[in-house]
């Protein structure tokens, strides 16, 4: 019923990102925790310990998710790489992701300039 959403505040794919999860994956409820470019900071920063709270706490004890998503784009503001690197920080994500969250699953995608959606990693 419930999945986890780590995504861009960027509101140009928000919508594209919350719909894609729920048609492909059956879910209802997609608790999305944006922020400008949070897959550049899972991996450079201590963002993850800032954030665990919403992820742990809420979505996954309260609402009971059992899939977190985290997603990248093309064209980011906040992690101004070019798509290569950016799906490479996605894929290290998902691995820092997971390890700390070993009973979830862990998806990670990125969103093209023309709005494509493609699975880059998932455990």
């Amino acid at each position: 019923m419930y999945c986890t959403l780590i995504c861009c505040m960027d509101g140009r794919f928000n919508m594209a990102v919350n719909e894609y999860i729920r048609v492909k994956y059956g879910y209802v409820y997609v608790d999305t925790i944006t922020d400008a470019g949070p897959v550049s900071k899972i991996i450079n920063e201590s963002y993850l310990k800032d954030i665990e709270d919403k992820i742990v706490l809420i979505s996954v004890r309260k609402h009971k998710s059992d899939h977190l998503f985290i997603a990248g784009h093309h064209d980011c503001a906040g992690c101004p790489v070019d798509d290569d690197t950016q799906k490479g920080y996605i894929e290290e994500a998902v691995d820092i992701l997971k390890k700390d969250l070993k009973d979830i699953k862990v998806t990670g995608i990125f969103i093209d300039g023309d709005f494509n959606i493609k699975v880059v990693k998932e455990v």
